[in-house]
């Protein structure tokens, strides 16, 4: 039996604070939970998300992502295929971070991810799949 793409794909949204990014490191464990991926391969893609919610509340993006009262949201989006883990990454910016640091989160997402991409205020993360060759 095949599993269609939406029953692979997860999506979260949360308040745009550092304390809330704890709940979308745990989502990304139980979706690396139905992956061939070692242990250290999602500890470096949860490092990744908390360094790109980093970099994207520490951004300039004129987005308007708000929840109920206006407050600024953050949406994580966890697409599990045969090869990979995508992670999108997206919300409204919040100017709590250095532009040094933003430079620090740029570099550690560059070294744990296996692609990253910047577009209109989302950033894309991707892990390849499987063990390494032995």
């Amino acid at each position: 039996m095949e599993s269609s793409l939406a029953e692979r794909t997860v999506s979260l949204t949360i308040p745009a604070k550092p304390d809330y990014v704890v709940l979308a490191r745990l989502a990304l464990s139980a979706v690396c939970r139905l992956a061939p991926l070692e242990l250290e391969a999602a500890a470096d893609l949860k490092l990744a998300i908390t360094e790109a919610a980093t970099f994207l509340m520490g951004g300039d993006r004129r987005s308007s992502a708000r929840g109920e009262g206006g407050a600024p949201q953050m949406t994580f989006r966890f697409d599990l295929a045969d090869d990979e883990i995508v992670v999108e990454v997206s919300g409204e910016p919040l100017p709590t971070i250095s532009e040094e640091e933003r430079e620090l989160s740029r570099a550690i997402i560059d070294a744990t991810a296996d692609r990253c991409s910047y577009e209109d205020g989302t950033m894309r993360l991707t892990k390849r799949l499987g063990l390494p060759a032995g």
